[in-house]
């Protein structure tokens, strides 16, 4: 299984690369290096919860000389599992299964008053650990916004045997010297067991898919109670169910893409956007007790956003830490973290819930992975009402720190 998962991993990133003129120093143009590429994912993410019921067919010895219908028994089954990349993942499932099997036509033909028929029935618990591998997204890039999957299903756990039909307990004696009994074992017992199948998906909505599997069960020879010259028995597992996927740590329930930032791009975007930057948000005025008037600043530093995001890149992060580093060095100072969202996008009460998103991402990082002490730190959030710069209107998708005084 581990060479499989390695074999079939497939990470899939576009690139679109802009170039970058700057005319001189009234007049200059500005574009972005990107690239496309899949969320950081934790292992937190991509969790799925499934149920399943259908009907299962005995392959087992002398089940071909049994109608279909006879042969056919409920399945039920419960699912949980992860994908690790859109093309890679594993669950782990348990079912109930009810299941028929048969004697051999000799004796049913012989003494159909011991036999009748010649069937009989019992009940199995299985459970697997199964791989799952995503044909499409294994061939083919991956797609956001495609409903219709196949999956294939590599899998390996037990089967359980248990609570046969009291009537076998009758056959253990041959009415005549000629015919051996048709003896059934009626011991509850475990077996190892493999399978393969298809499972084909269909997305209903974001959160629930609808599916139809179909697997080829092996397991030993004497899981239906009778053993014959063979190792194997099988039997094949039809079932229509539903799939519900939890959400991830940025509010998703399916693989995402989003598009980084080049790092020399960045720099070159906050070196602007400090020189440049037209009519910030006028600062708030702070009097101190002597009536000294203290005027908030803006720092250098700022937090930008990709359109219509609120997580924070690695390479936004390093601005987190400077200004996380600023409190250190500034004991006499706190930070107001403020959110932004740019007026061409969205709407006003969607950007103001999205610059507060913003805002609260950067205040967790600082406290949380850069041990600022939450005293020293309040979040503030505009939406698009205010918009810090005037000259860009895509640099409005940005957290700005403004300091203020601090009271001890």
């Amino acid at each position: 299984m581990k060479k499989i998962a390695i074999l079939f991993v497939v990470f899939f990133c576009s690139v679109s690369l802009w170039a970058q003129t700057i005319e001189d120093d009234a007049t200059w143009k500005l574009k972005t290096d990107t690239v496309r590429a899949l969320k950081h994912y934790k292992a937190g993410d991509n969790w799925f919860i499934g149920i399943q019921a259908g009907a299962n067919h005995s392959l087992s010895e002398n089940s071909r000389f049994g109608s279909f219908g006879a042969m056919t028994r409920p399945s039920i089954a419960l699912s949980v599992g992860k994908y690790f990349s859109p093309a890679i993942g594993a669950r782990v499932q348990l079912a109930y299964l009810k299941q028929m099997s048969r004697a051999n036509s000799e004796v049913i033909e012989a003494f159909p008053e011991v036999y009748g028929k010649g069937n009989y029935g019992f009940n199995m618990f299985n459970g697997y650990l199964d791989g799952l591998f995503n044909l499409h997204n294994i061939f083919a890039q991956y797609d956001e916004d495609i409903r219709f999957n196949v999956v294939g299903i590599l899998g390996m756990g037990f089967n359980s045997s248990f609570g046969f039909d009291d009537k076998v307990k009758e056959w253990d004696k041959s009415p005549s010297e000629e015919f051996a009994p048709y003896q059934i074992s009626t011991d509850n017992k475990t077996f190892f067991s493999l399978r393969a199948g298809l499972q084909f998906n269909y997305m209903l909505s974001n959160a629930l898919d609808i599916n139809l599997e179909a697997t080829f069960n092996a397991t030993d020879d004497a899981f239906n109670g009778a053993r014959y010259d063979r190792k194997w028995d099988s039997y094949a597992n039809v079932m229509l169910g539903l799939t519900y996927h939890f959400k991830d740590q940025y509010g998703d329930r399916r693989f995402r893409y989003t598009e980084v930032n080049d790092q020399a791009w960045v720099d070159e975007l906050n070196r602007k956007i400090n020189e440049e930057r037209n009519k910030p948000v006028p600062a708030p005025v702070v009097t101190e007790v002597k009536k000294e008037v203290v005027k908030n600043e803006m720092l250098g530093m700022t937090v930008s956003f990709i359109i219509d995001k609120y997580n924070i890149t690695d390479i936004q992060k390093k601005n987190v830490a400077e200004a996380a580093k600023y409190l250190e060095d500034h004991p006499e100072v706190n930070l107001i973290i403020t959110g932004y969202a740019d007026v061409q996008t969205g709407n006003p009460a969607y950007n103001l819930k999205l610059s507060q998103r913003r805002a609260e991402a950067v205040c967790n990082m600082m406290v949380k992975e850069f041990g600022v002490d939450p005293s020293r730190i309040r979040v503030d959030y505009k939406g698009d009402s205010l918009q810090p710069y005037q000259l860009k209107n895509e640099w409005n998708r940005v957290v700005v720190f403004i300091t203020e005084a601090r009271n001890k």
